[in-house]
């Protein structure tokens, strides 16, 4: 009986769904008289980030108007820019492209129930929307340099998409 129990919560592990979380982020890196603003999704495991999280090393898919092919980045339909902390909405579709590096390519589509397909239109995940996080924060980085991070959380998503 113990045996078959350690199988069972092994093959349960193996197999088991990944969740994720897709927000939406505006960061503004400001170095003395200089400002560099990087805009798009962020593919986080835990979507309470604060400063020590170190967003200079949040990985941000930037905005694009095609998110096809091989070109990465982030396309929202209908895109409507908002302002903070949400940005976009309402969230009809998302799709977004991280090449090679994962998750890959995926459209998340309301009208599906915000079902996450893959490229080949097969379901690759289930996402629910969530915008509850909202980020409004300052952080020092290095000597001179401010870090300002803006936006909000869009979606909580399970698949077996491994991060």
């Amino acid at each position: 009986m113990k045996a078959t129990a350690v199988i069972l919560a092994a093959a349960a592990i193996q197999g088991a769904v990944a969740d994720f979380w897709v927000s939406y982020l505006n960061r503004v890196e400001e170095t003395g008289r200089d400002a560099i603003t990087k805009a798009g999704i962020a593919f986080l495991n835990n979507p309470d980030i604060s400063c020590a999280d170190d967003p200079l090393g949040l990985e941000i898919w930037i905005n694009v108007g095609d998110a096809s092919g091989d070109h990465p980045g982030v396309r929202t339909v209908p895109g409507d820019n908002i302002g903070p902390p949400l940005y976009r909405a309402p969230l009809d579709i998302v799709e977004f492209n991280t090449l090679s590096q994962k998750p890959g390519h995926h459209t998340i589509y309301a009208s599906r129930d915000y079902a996450m397909v893959d490229i080949n239109n097969v379901v690759s995940g289930h996402c629910f929307l969530n915008r509850t996080f909202t980020y409004q924060m300052s952080c020092p980085a290095q000597s001179d340099e401010t870090v300002h991070l803006l936006g909000s959380s869009m979606f909580f998503c399970q698949s077996d998409i491994q991060l």
